[in-house]
C-alpha cells in the first residue's frame, strides 16, 4: 500500500492550509500533529504553524509539552510552531486594537445611545472565536512569516458552524455600516462629499479579510480538508455528513484517514472488533470511491510526544503497514461490569441527568442506555441531544430528528435531537414581525414621516446576536418538558467538552446581551404594540435565566462526567471538572468507559496495562467522586438490543 502518492497535500507546493476534522475522539489532533512534524522535517526550509481551533485544546497533550496561547516553538523540530488559541485573549486583543474605531462608529450611529451601541458592537463582533482565529492566520500568511498552516479543528458540529461564520460576520459588518448612513448623508449635505476615515476603513478592511477567508477555504489548490474517522458506525455516519457539507461549501476533500484499525492478531476479543471494523472500512470505500482511503493502525501504545508522533508519521506517510485478514469470528466471553455506582444515583431520582466529556468517550451511548434503563424501570423519560452533530439517531439505530420521537419498544421513552438553527430562525421571524408591527402603527398615525431607516436599523440588530445563542436557546427547550411535567426524568447528551464550556458560560453573557437589546427597544416603549416585542425578548431572557438555575440546582440536576483511561482524555477530564466547579454545576459521578478486559493477547494486554495506569491516576486525582468503570465490548453498542445489554452492565443488573 503506497501512502505518499495518495496524500496529495504532501506534494502540493502551493498549499497554505490543511485542516484535519471529524468526530470527537477519532484522533484528529494526533493525525494533525504527526502531519505537522512530517511536513516540517521534509520541508526544512519552510516555517510551519500548527494551530488548534478546538476550545478544548489537545495539542499540548499530544506533543507532551506546553503549547500556549502565544506561538510556541515545538521542542525538537526547529521549523515547527504551535498555537492553542485563548478565545478570551483574542477577544480582548481585538477590542483593544479597534476600540477607537468602534467608539467612533457607535458615536456616529443615529437613534441609539452611544454607550449601548458600543457595548453591543464590542460584545458581539469579536465573539466569533473560530473566525477571529482564522483572520489571525490570514494576517500571519500576509506577513509571510509562515509558509503553511495546519488546523486541528473542533469536532464536526462546530467545524461545520465555522464554515457559516464568514456570512454571519459579513451581515454584522453590513449592520454596522448601515448605522453610519445618516452621519454620512449629513456630511455630504454640508461638504458636498464624504471622505471615508479610519473607522470606515476598519469596516472595509474587516470585510475584505472575511471575504478572503471564504475565498481561501474554497481554493482547492491552497486549502485541503482531511476528514479523520474510525471504523465504527456512528463515526462513519458523521463523516458522511461532514463530507457532504464540505462539498456543499466547495471545500476540497481528496482523501479520508481511517484511524484506529485493529491488527488481526488472533485474540478473540480484538479479532471480533476487527471483523466489525472491516464492514465499515468497505462502506467508506464504497460511499466515496473517488477519495483516497488511508488506513491507519491502532497501536498497542499511546501516540504521544514528538518521538512517538514522528514514528506515527513515518508509518502514515512512508512505510506500508500489513493488515492481517480476519476471517472467522472467535468465541467471545460474556462482558461483565467492574462495579457500578450509578444505581445509587438513580435512587436519588434526579430530574435532569447531563452527560458530558471529551468527544469519542461514549457520552451518547451512556445517555441512550440510561434512557432505556429508566424506561425499563417503568419511568417516563426524555433523552435529548444539544450537540450540533447529533448522534442519538446513530445510537438508537433509527431517525430521531428535531420533533419528539417515541423510542420503539418503549411506551414511556421519547428522544429529540434539537435543531438550534431552526429554533433561532423562528425567534428571528417573531422578532421581525413584532418590529414591523410597531413601525407600521407609528407610520399609520404620523402620516408623511419616513421611519424606514429606524425600522431597518432595529430589524438589523437581530444580526448582532452573540454566537452560540442558537445553541443556548435550544438548551432552554428543557423548560418546555419541565413545565409539561410529562417526563419524570430528562437526560441530556451534550457537545464535546470545549463547546460544552461555551454553552454553559453563555447564560450570563446572553443575559447581558438581552439587557442591552431590551434597553434599545425601550426607547420606543411609549408606542403601541412595542409591548409584544419587549415581551418576546423578556420571555426569552427569562427562559435563559431559568435554564441557568436548572444547571446549577444540586437537588434536581446531576452532571455525569464520561472519560476513557488515556492521557489526553484524563487531561480533558481535569479541565472539565475544574470548569464545572467554577460554574457551580453539580458533578459527583464519573464514568470511565471502554476499559479493556483481561486477555492473553499481547496487543490487548499492552493497551490494558496503559489503561490501568490512568485508572489509578483518575482514582487518585478525584478521590471524592463516585466512580463507575465500564468495559469495552467486543462489538459496537448500537441499536436497542445492544443498548439494553450495555445498560445492564452500566447499572449492574
Amino acid at each position: 500500500m503506497g501512502f505518499p502518492e495518495q496524500l496529495s497535500f504532501l506534494n502540493n507546493k502551493d498549499l497554505q492550509f490543511v485542516l484535519f476534522g471529524g468526530k470527537g475522539g477519532v484522533g484528529k489532533t494526533t493525525c494533525s500533529a504527526a502531519a505537522a512534524i512530517y511536513l516540517a522535517k521534509t520541508r526544512p526550509d519552510k516555517k510551519i504553524l500548527i494551530f488548534s481551533t478546538d476550545p478544548a485544546h489537545s495539542l499540548s497533550d499530544s506533543f507532551n509539552c506546553r503549547v500556549g496561547d502565544d506561538i510556541t516553538k515545538i521542542n525538537g523540530v526547529d521549523n515547527l510552531f504551535g498555537l492553542e488559541m485563548d478565545a478570551k485573549k483574542v477577544h480582548e486583543e481585538f477590542k483593544k486594537r479597534h476600540r477607537v474605531d468602534m467608539f467612533v462608529l457607535a458615536d456616529r450611529a443615529s437613534h441609539f445611545n452611544k454607550d449601548v451601541l458600543l457595548n453591543l458592537f464590542s460584545f458581539s463582533m469579536p465573539g466569533l472565536d473560530e473566525l477571529m482565529a482564522i483572520i489571525k492566520i490570514i494576517e500571519l500568511l500576509k506577513s509571510g512569516e509562515y509558509d503553511l498552516i495546519i488546523l486541528d479543528t473542533a469536532p464536526t458540529g462546530h467545524t461545520l458552524a465555522l464554515l457559516t461564520l464568514p456570512d454571519i460576520m459579513l451581515n454584522q459588518i453590513e449592520v454596522m455600516d448601515n448605522t453610519q448612513e445618516m452621519y454620512r448623508y449629513t456630511r455630504r449635505r454640508f461638504n458636498g462629499k464624504y471622505n471615508p476615515d479610519e473607522s470606515d476603513e476598519f469596516l472595509t478592511e474587516l470585510g475584505k479579510d472575511v471575504k478572503a477567508v471564504k475565498s481561501l477555504l474554497r481554493d482547492a489548490q491552497a486549502t485541503e480538508f482531511v476528514p479523520v474517522t474510525i471504523p465504527e458506525a456512528m463515526s462513519v455516519m458523521e463523516t458522511e455528513d461532514l463530507i457532504r457539507a464540505l462539498n456543499k461549501y466547495g471545500i476540497s476533500v481528496k482523501q479520508i484517514l481511517i484511524n484506529g484499525i485493529i491488527p488481526g492478531m488472533g485474540c478473540g476479543f480484538c479479532s471480533s472488533r476487527r471483523l466489525e471494523q472491516e464492514k465499515h472500512i468497505k462502506q467508506i470505500a464504497s460511499e466515496f470511491p473517488t477519495k483516497g482511503i488511508i488506513k491507519v493502525p491502532s497501536f498497542p501504545h499511546e501516540v504521544r510526544g514528538v518521538k512517538k508522533l514522528a514514528e506515527f508519521a513515518e508509518l502514515l506517510f512512508e512505510r506500508e503497514y500489513g493488515f492481517r485478514d480476519v476471517r472467522a469470528r472467535p468465541n467471545i466471553r460474556t462482558v461483565r461490569g467492574i462495579g457500578s455506582a450509578l444505581p445509587k444515583l438513580m435512587k436519588k431520582n434526579p430530574r435532569f441527568i447531563i452527560f458530558g466529556g471529551k468527544g469519542g468517550v461514549g457520552k451518547t451511548t451512556c445517555a441512550s442506555a440510561t434512557a432505556i434503563h429508566l424506561a425499563r424501570s417503568r419511568k417516563s423519560a426524555m433523552v435529548l441531544s444539544t450537540d450540533p452533530a447529533h448522534s442519538l439517531s446513530d445510537s438508537f439505530g433509527f431517525e430521531v430528528g428535531d420533533e419528539v420521537s417515541p423510542v420503539k419498544g418503549f411506551k414511556t421513552l421519547c428522544a429529540l435531537e434539537i435543531n438550534p438553527r431552526k429554533m433561532f430562525d423562528e425567534f428571528k421571524k417573531r422578532y421581525t414581525e413584532e418590529v414591523n408591527t410597531v413601525f407600521d402603527a407609528i407610520e399609520g398615525r404620523r402620516r408623511g414621516i419616513d421611519l424606514s431607516f429606524d425600522r431597518r436599523t432595529i430589524s438589523d440588530l437581530i444580526k448582532l446576536v452573540p454566537p452560540g445563542l442558537d445553541e443556548l436557546m435550544a438548551l432552554t427547550k428543557i423548560l418546555e418538558f419541565k413545565k409539561e411535567d410529562k417526563y419524570e426524568q430528562i437526560i441530556i447528551d451534550t457537545a464535546p467538552t470545549g463547546h460544552l464550556f461555551r454553552l454553559l458560560e453563555l447564560p450570563s453573557q446572553v443575559i447581558e446581551w438581552f439587557d442591552i437589546f431590551i434597553k434599545i427597544l425601550r426607547k420606543h416603549q411609549g408606542e403601541e404594540h412595542i409591548t409584544e416585542a419587549l415581551k418576546l425578548l423578556l420571555e426569552t431572557k427569562r427562559n435563559v435565566v431559568e435554564t441557568q438555575e436548572i444547571l446549577t440546582d444540586t437537588e434536581r440536576t446531576e452532571f455525569i462526567a464520561v472519560t476513557i483511561p488515556e492521557a489526553m482524555a484524563l487531561a480533558d477530564l481535569e479541565r472539565l471538572m475544574t470548569h464545572l466547579k467554577y460554574l457551580k454545576i453539580p458533578v459527583r459521578h464519573m464514568i470511565v468507559n471502554r476499559v479493556i478486559p483481561s486477555t492473553k493477547c499481547g496487543y490487548c494486554s499492552k493497551k490494558r496495562k496503559d489503561q490501568q495506569r490512568y485508572l489509578i491516576k483518575i482514582r487518585k486525582k478525584f478521590p471524592g467522586y463516585s466512580l463507575t468503570e465500564l468495559p469495552m465490548f467486543p462489538h459496537e453498542i448500537r441499536g436497542i438490543k445492544r443498548l439494553k445489554e450495555f445498560a445492564e452492565v452500566m447499572y449492574g443488573e
